[in-house]
């Protein structure tokens, strides 16, 4: 969620059923959910940077630790993110592969594979927290990208440069970036496309990202709107602006 959205919480607690109810890929051979752990990351108070708030293995469905979390906080952050995670089959199931990750003041969760993911080049000065997740490596290649980006060059032309460029094997680059202050939204899948889907619902003064439109009271399902594939959406500003992209 970016700038503000009424019923928030209530917003946050109806998405935690989709741990349960989320579509899986259609190679997967298990049974819906998203169940391998869950995490949310918040811009701090002055929009300078994304802090990381709690992470936790299982399902967040019922989980007390996740409406704790929801509940401490005493306004709603400018930025909120929130993933809840389906393991690929080759990277285990760890507390220190469950997202958001945040580095640098950045903030990142993604949903795909990347296959050989540790190929991809980076900034040495970016220290690994996770297991070998493959979302990490490539965490850590856009924002090389970002730092590395010619003068006078956006952070989104960044962005978009650095996903159309990449020359590897993936399912899907679907992510959201974000340094506290702008939310990056990356669509860009090769295969899956009812799974690998990014939906957005747009507000007077904010702006809601799902993989699955959220089912609840005072969200119209007609709303929602499904982002193409190559596509980056740039968020920022007050009340809150979307900038499309086609990458």
């Amino acid at each position: 969620m970016y700038g503000r959205v009424d019923n928030w919480r209530d917003i946050a607690s109806a998405f935690s059923s989709q741990a349960e109810t989320g579509l899986v890929p259609p190679t997967a051979g298990t049974a819906s959910g998203h169940k391998d752990g869950w995490g949310m990351t918040i811009s701090n108070c002055g929009q300078s940077a994304m802090v990381p708030l709690v992470r936790q293995l299982g399902s967040a469905r019922g989980s007390q630790a996740y409406r704790e979390a929801l509940c401490r906080l005493p306004a709603q952050p400018a930025i909120f993110l929130c993933h809840l995670r389906k393991a690929s089959d080759t990277i285990p199931i760890t507390l220190s592969n469950t997202h958001p990750f945040v580095h640098n003041g950045w903030g990142f969760i993604h949903n795909g594979t990347v296959f050989g993911a540790q190929s991809l080049s980076r900034n040495s000065d970016l220290a690994y927290t996770s297991d070998d997740s493959d979302s990490e490596h490539l965490f850590h290649y856009l924002l090389t990208q970002i730092v590395e980006r010619p003068r006078n060059t956006g952070i989104a032309d960044s962005v978009a440069a650095a996903v159309s460029s990449l020359d590897i094997e993936y399912t899907a680059l679907n992510f959201l970036l974000s340094n506290g202050r702008r939310l990056y939204v990356v669509r860009h899948f090769r295969k899956h496309a009812e799974y690998y889907s990014l939906y957005y619902y747009q507000l007077p003064d904010g702006v809601i990202i799902c993989s699955e439109p959220i089912d609840i009271n005072g969200l119209s399902r007609d709303r929602w709107q499904l982002m193409a594939n190559h596509c980056l959406l740039n968020i920022s500003g007050d009340p809150a602006r979307v900038e499309e992209t086609k990458i």
